[in-house]
């Protein structure tokens, strides 16, 4: 198993949990994964890192905080997958819910305060950090993006 990263809009993310299609996943490249301890650790947050930056323009249009799913996919998702940035793949996997090892988001009331303008907010994101959610917590997380998506005053 590799430990991949599902980027969504929270509110995509919200509105179809579980997953039941293929989404993008990033994850470490072959050779990063034969890395070990901290090296490993850094490599998994680059594609992280990479899955939320990947998603930061759709996040922006529909007013929805980022939300990366890290997930655990077999080995074969990731075969022949095409290198998204030096020691970083994409493939496309469907997140099997108890395979979710935990849910990233962008802290709602910081996501609210984003600069108006797209630069500012796309960099602002960029600069920022995700809050970790467990995945025993994904009902309460999928609930709260639902009821940000509800009062925010956007349709979708």
């Amino acid at each position: 198993m590799i430990r991949a990263y599902a980027p969504l809009v929270g509110r995509t993310f919200a509105g179809a949990w579980p997953l039941r299609d293929a989404v993008a996943v990033f994850a470490p490249g072959p050779q990063e994964r034969r890395l070990t301890g901290e090296d490993l650790e850094i490599a998994e947050y680059r594609a992280m890192s990479a899955a939320a930056a990947s998603i930061i323009d759709d996040a922006l249009a529909a007013g929805s905080p980022r939300a990366v799913i890290a997930v655990d996919v077999p080995d074969e998702v990731f075969a022949g997958a095409r290198e998204a940035l030096p020691g970083v793949v994409l493939a496309a996997a469907v997140p099997a819910p108890e395979a979710v090892a935990s849910v990233h988001i962008d802290d709602p009331d910081g996501f609210a305060r984003l600069p108006e303008d797209r630069d500012g907010a796309a960099a602002a994101l960029l600069d920022s950090d995700l809050l970790w959610f467990a995945s025993a917590e994904i009902d309460q997380l999928v609930e709260l993006l639902a009821q940000l998506g509800a009062d925010d005053g956007l349709d979708g």
